[in-house]
C-alpha cells in the first residue's frame, strides 16, 4: 500500500499546474492569434506523434520506472522555459520539452501502475486506483487553479509557470523511491533492429484486433475534441467579461466536483460496464458543444464546458482499463504509447482546422466542429464487449 500512496501523491504533485486557468491568455498575451496558439500545440502533437513509439520502447525495454523518471525532470524543466518565454518560437521549445516529458511519461505511467497491481496480488484493482488518482489530480489542480488565478493577477503570468516547477522537481524526487517492476530489474541491451520488431509487432497487434482498434479511434478522437474544447474555455470566460482573478476559482470549483465524480467511476464501471459508459458520455458531451455552437454568451454557459471536461474525468479511468484489459503484458508501455500516437495525430489533423475556424469565423463554429469529431467517434466506433485478455 506504501507505493500506492506514492501513486497517489504523485498524482496530486504532477496537477499542481497553477498555470491552467491562464495559459491560452498568456499565450495571447504574447501577443498570439489563435492560429498561432493552434499551430504550437499541433507542432507539439506532431513531435509527440514522432517520440511517442521509441519513448514507449525505451520504458518496455530498459524500465518503465527509468521512463518515467526522465519524464518527470523534462517536465521540471519545460515549466522553466515556459516562465522565460518571450514570444512564439521560445513558447514552442518549452512545449516541445514539456511534449517530450508527457512521451515518456504517457502509456508508461499507466503500464507501471497496472504491472505493479498485477504483480501484488493484494491490491486494488486499476480502475480503483486510476479513478483515486483521478480524484486526488482534480483536487490538486482545484487548489492549483485557485492559486494560479490569484497569483497571474497580481503577479503576472510568467511567476505561474515557475511556481508550477517547485512540486514538479519534488514529484521527481519521491519518483526515484519507487518500487521496480520484476520486467525492469535486468538493463537490456540496445538492439536497434530487435527495437523496431517490437514496434512492429505491437502496431500489427493494435490493427488485428477490432475491438482494440475501436478503443483507441473512440479514445483519441473523443480526446481531441476535448482538448481542443478546453482552449476556449478562458477566452469565452474573457468574452462574457469574468474577471481574471475569478478564473481559477471558477477552475477549482468545476475540477473539485469533477474530482468526487471521477472517484466513482469504479461504481459505475462496476454497475454499467466500461463499454455502456464510454459509449452513451459521448452522447451526452455533444448536447453541451452544440449548445455552445449555436451562439449562446453567457456566464452561466460556463458550467457548459466543464460538464464536458467532467465527462472525460469519468471516461478516461475507465478507457484506460478497457484499453489494458485488451493488451498483453509484454508491450503494455508501448501499446500505451500507440494510443498516444493516434490521440496525438487525431489532434495533429483536428487542431490547426479548428485554430482557422476560429481566426477566420469564430468561436462558436469551432464549437460544431468540435461536436463533429465527437459525434464520429461516437457513430463510427461505437464500442462493443469483447473478453479481456487472460495472457498477463
Amino acid at each position: 500500500m506504501q507505493q500506492i500512496r506514492k501513486f497517489y501523491l504523485a498524482s496530486f504533485l504532477k496537477n499542481q499546474t497553477y498555470f491552467v486557468p491562464i495559459i491560452v491568455l498568456f499565450f495571447q498575451d504574447l501577443g498570439l492569434s489563435y492560429s498561432e496558439i493552434f499551430w504550437i500545440f499541433t507542432i507539439g502533437s506532431v513531435f509527440s506523434f514522432i517520440i511517442e513509439i521509441p519513448t514507449g520502447i525505451f520504458a518496455d525495454v530498459y524500465g518503465k520506472r527509468r521512463g518515467i523518471l526522465i519524464s518527470k525532470l523534462l517536465i521540471f524543466i519545460s515549466f522553466l522555459l515556459f516562465g522565460f518565454s518571450i514570444n512564439f518560437v521560445t513558447l514552442l521549445v518549452a512545449n516541445l520539452v514539456y511534449e517530450l516529458g508527457k512521451s515518456f511519461r504517457s502509456g508508461t505511467e499507466t503500464a507501471y501502475v497496472y504491472g505493479y497491481l498485477l504483480q501484488n496480488k493484494n491490491s486494488p484493482t486499476y480502475t480503483l486506483v486510476k479513478a483515486n488518482q483521478k480524484f486526488y489530480a482534480r483536487i490538486s489542480e482545484s487548489i492549483g487553479t485557485a492559486l494560479g488565478g490569484f497569483v497571474a493577477y497580481h503577479s503576472g503570468f510568467s511567476i505561474v509557470f515557475f511556481l508550477a516547477a517547485i512540486p514538479a522537481l519534488i514529484n521527481f524526487g519521491q519518483t526515484i523511491t519507487w518500487a521496480k517492476l520484476k520486467e525492469c530489474q535486468q538493463t537490456k541491451k540496445i538492439n536497434i533492429k530487435n527495437n523496431i520488431l517490437f514496434a512492429k509487432d505491437s502496431f500489427r497487434e493494435s490493427l488485428q484486433n477490432k475491438g482494440l482498434r475501436k478503443v483507441i479511434m473512440n479514445v483519441a478522437l473523443f480526446s481531441a475534441g476535448v482538448v481542443s474544447l478546453e482552449k476556449f474555455v478562458q477566452p469565452y470566460m474573457k468574452n462574457v467579461e469574468v474577471d481574471l482573478q475569478y478564473f481559477g476559482i471558477i477552475y477549482s470549483v468545476f475540477l473539485l466536483l469533477a474530482a468526487f465524480i471521477a472517484r466513482y467511476a469504479t461504481r459505475l464501471e462496476e454497475k454499467y460496464g466500461a463499454v455502456k459508459i464510454l459509449n452513451y458520455i459521448s452522447l451526452l458531451s455533444i448536447i453541451p458543444i452544440v449548445i455552445l455552437g449555436l451562439g449562446i454568451s453567457s456566464v452561466w454557459a460556463i458550467p457548459l464546458f466543464f460538464f464536458v471536461l467532467m465527462a472525460e474525468n469519468i471516461r478516461s479511468p475507465v478507457s484506460n482499463s478497457l484499453f489494458h484489459e485488451r493488451v498483453s503484458s509484454k508491450n503494455r508501455a508501448t501499446m500505451g504509447s500507440i494510443l498516444e500516437l493516434f490521440k496525438s495525430s487525431i489532434k495533429l489533423i483536428t487542431m490547426p482546422i479548428i485554430g482557422y475556424v476560429a481566426d477566420l469565423y469564430s468561436m462558436q463554429m469551432a464549437f460544431l466542429f468540435i461536436a463533429f469529431i465527437v459525434m464520429i467517434s461516437m457513430i463510427f466506433f461505437w464500442l462493443n464487449y469483447q473478453k479481456p485478455l487472460k495472457k498477463y
